[in-house]
């Protein structure tokens, strides 16, 4: 029981990781404040839809259709992140930890289509459980390279007298 619990908190920890990747950008090179004022509201935008989708979510990690809902919903908040992340155009002194923050989000988006398939494939709720106790190493490789990124981008904002919440620390 507490694995299950555990493996549905990680996913939602990694829904969560997304909260700063929901509004675009435009094409040129943003400055800091901007770049960091859009990711405040990325973060916003984000947050709500991953509260909307939690909501909504009854019987996840219990019934294999709910579960495939709250994962396939996961992977759409996630795409649409990445899409709106990577439209953002940020400065110098932010680019290494933005790009590392998106390839971070890319890599927790194949391992979510990953589970999707997985999960496409159970028939019963006994194999969901399995399936939901199994370690999962590289999700949590992939969480902590996106929290680092996060709070590299949460500790340059700092450094320059922004205050933005990334969600960091």
């Amino acid at each position: 029981m507490y694995r299950r619990k555990s493996w549905i908190v990680l996913i939602a920890a990694l829904a969560l990781t997304l909260g700063l990747a929901a509004c675009g950008g435009g094409e040129k090179e943003l400055d800091l404040d901007q770049y960091f004022r859009q990711l405040e509201d990325i973060n916003d935008s984000t947050q709500a839809r991953i509260d909307i989708l939690q909501e909504e979510s009854q019987g996840v990690g219990v019934e294999i259709e709910p579960t495939r809902d709250y994962v396939d919903g996961l992977q759409a908040i996630t795409k649409e992140a990445l899409n709106d992340l990577k439209d953002l155009h940020p400065p110098a002194e932010a680019r290494d930890a933005h790009d590392e923050f998106v390839a971070g989000l890319s890599e927790l988006l194949a391992l979510r289509e990953a589970l999707g398939d997985r999960l496409a494939d159970l028939e019963s709720p006994s194999e969901l459980q399995t399936l939901l106790v199994e370690p999962d190493e590289p999700v949590t490789a992939a969480t902590r390279r996106v929290d680092n990124a996060r709070c590299q981008l949460q500790g340059i904002a700092g450094g320059n007298g922004i205050e933005v919440d990334l969600g960091c620390g």
